[in-house]
Order: C-alpha cells, then sequence, then structure tokens
C-alpha cells in the first residue's frame, strides 16, 4: 500500500509544479500581450502626390484654319474646349487663319509661349499621410485680336506686337507671351481651302 501511495503523492506534486509553469508562463504572455497593445508604433506618413494639369484650347470670333499645339499631349485631332493632361514645361503655341471683317478678308497668325506647371502635394507628418497636390486647368483661346487666357487676367505690358497676360488665383500664377507670327500655311492671296491642301 505504500507504494500506491507514494505513486499518488509523487503525481500530485508533479502535477501541481506542472501547474504553476503554466501559470506563470501564462501570466508572462498576458503581460507581454498587455503592453505590446498599450504602445503605438510611430510612423511617418507619405507625401502627398503632385497634382495634375491639363490644358484646353479654345477660340473665339474666328476659328483658326491651322494650329501647332507645340506638345504632343493634344493630339493633332482634337476638341475645342476638352481638357487633355499635359506635362510641366515650357509650351509654344502657334495658330493662324482668316476672318471676314466687314469689307475683306484678314490674315493673322499668333505664338504663345507659356509655362505650364503642377502643385506639388502636402509633406507627411507623424501619423498622417499628406493631401494630393490640386490639379491646374489652362485653357488659352485663340482669337485673332490675340490670343487671351480664358477667365480673368491682367495685362502685364502690351505692344502693337506683343502681349503678356499674366492669370493669378489661389496658389497659382500663371505668365503667357503672345507675339503675332508670320503665317506659315496661308498668304493673303490663298483661300482657306488652298491653305489647307499644302
Amino acid at each position: 500500500m505504500k507504494r500506491s501511495d507514494e505513486k499518488i503523492g509523487k503525481i500530485k506534486v508533479e502535477n501541481k509544479e506542472s501547474h504553476l509553469k503554466e501559470r506563470k508562463t501564462g501570466v508572462w504572455a498576458l503581460i507581454i500581450i498587455l503592453s505590446l497593445t498599450g504602445c503605438e508604433k510611430a510612423w511617418h506618413g507619405h507625401d502627398g502626390r503632385p497634382g495634375n494639369a491639363y490644358l484646353s484650347l479654345a477660340w473665339q470670333v474666328a476659328e483658326p484654319t491651322y494650329i501647332d499645339a507645340g506638345t504632343g499631349s493634344i493630339p493633332p485631332v482634337f476638341f475645342w474646349g476638352e481638357y487633355y493632361r499635359i506635362s510641366p514645361g515650357h509650351y509654344y503655341i502657334f495658330y493662324e487663319g482668316r476672318m471676314w471683317n466687314g469689307m475683306y478678308w484678314s490674315w493673322y497668325a499668333w505664338q504663345v509661349e507659356y509655362d505650364i506647371w503642377v502643385n506639388p502635394g502636402e509633406p507627411g507628418d507623424w501619423y498622417y499621410n499628406g493631401a494630393d497636390g490640386p490639379d491646374n486647368f489652362f485653357t488659352i483661346e485663340c482669337n485673332p485680336y490675340g490670343p487671351y487666357i480664358y477667365h480673368d487676367y491682367k495685362n502685364s505690358g502690351e505692344t502693337a506686337d506683343e502681349i503678356v497676360i499674366t492669370k493669378k488665383g489661389d496658389g497659382y500664377e500663371l505668365r503667357a507671351t503672345y507675339r503675332k507670327a508670320e503665317p506659315k500655311k496661308m498668304n493673303p492671296q490663298d483661300t482657306v481651302e488652298e491653305a489647307n491642301r499644302r
């Protein structure tokens, strides 16, 4: 009988020790989990992406018979008044045409020099991502009397052959120089059909 008592006693003691070990391990695991959930890992947000730039061409008074947009962003066959995505940079547009002034046909040609840019995104900071930059929408009107930027503009300088226009808005400024040019496709004796055949 003594042997069986001893075995039972040993089993009870061993069970007690393993139970205490499990309890200690469980307590430590709980402490580690609670300490990890109490700490938030610090992170730095990403900078916002730059906005996009878009260019639209429009006409007033008389539609040009020839236009060279000076960029592949405006396709050879385009729609007036539709915005096309364009990369930032320095560009030239040339256009020409003719219009009836009430007594005879008069020819015109203009070259426009302008810059396109994008607005940068907001910088990210601790615990938040920066907002993306707003998009820019530029519209250039092709007018026989000189190209004008659509909407409000301010003449900062003007001569008989050159017009400089500055357009200001929230967070941006557009400066464009318009110069009278010699027609490329038309001569005063040409008709519109003859010029288009060239």
